[in-house]
């Protein structure tokens, strides 16, 4: 890849072309709720070579239909006198060849879905967001964050699942054969009192109850 006096020019979104395969399917729905949102604030971006898109389809895909709907240009897209909308576009990079211009309009795509999110800050943002402000144009909604709580809580119980059971063992001194007939007479009435399968969980519930109390 070339890159000669890289600037970026508004270009009239009628004049830009495609390229020829483009791979990635857009959600223009989710694309227009941002624009109408935050306004037009990623460049696309054309190989010279070819005078083709690389970068940024959804984006010219969802202009060209605000237009076409008639509605308002979004911020940061140019109109002149004729209602023509100029959209800023990163002009001066040239691709070595075809196949390396396709490489990269996938990888722009692909790469962005490898990151995963950190959904504990995520459902954290969301929240305050959702709050505050408002999801729109954020590509999430409220079932997503319901999604997100129910993968959380599965989560938590499948980490609490894996934690290994430690059994401890202790050794016991007497200082005389009563003492010793005194405690296993105890053993005998926790395991006739109590259900639980080992003399530790009988122990246990009895203490509980004993503080309970």
């Amino acid at each position: 890849m070339e890159a000669n006096n890289v600037k970026v020019i508004f270009t009239k979104i009628t004049e830009i072309k495609e390229a020829d395969i483009n791979v990635k399917d857009h959600d223009l729905g989710a694309i227009h709720e941002s624009m109408n949102r935050f306004g037009f604030t990623s460049p696309l971006l054309l190989n010279e070579k070819t005078g083709q898109l690389v970068a940024g389809h959804g984006r010219l895909q969802a202009l060209l239909q605000k237009k076409q709907l008639k509605e308002e240009a979004p911020a940061n897209i140019k109109v002149d006198d004729n209602d023509d909308w100029y959209v800023p576009v990163i002009r001066g990079v040239s691709f070595k060849n075809e196949q390396e211009a396709q490489a990269y309009l996938i990888a722009d795509n692909r790469l962005t879905e490898l990151g995963g999110w950190n959904n504990d800050e995520l459902v954290k943002e969301l929240e305050k967001l959702a709050e505050e402000s408002s999801l729109d144009g954020t590509g999430f909604d409220l079932s997503n964050m319901q999604e997100l709580y129910d993968d959380l809580q599965q989560g938590v119980e499948e980490a609490a699942e894996s934690i290994p059971t430690t059994k401890l063992k202790y050794e016991i001194e007497f200082d005389d054969e009563t003492q010793q007939a005194i405690f296993f007479e105890f053993i005998a009435w926790l395991k006739k009192n109590y259900d639980g399968e080992t003399v530790g969980e009988r122990l246990y519930q009895h203490i509980e109850l004993c503080l309970g109390d």
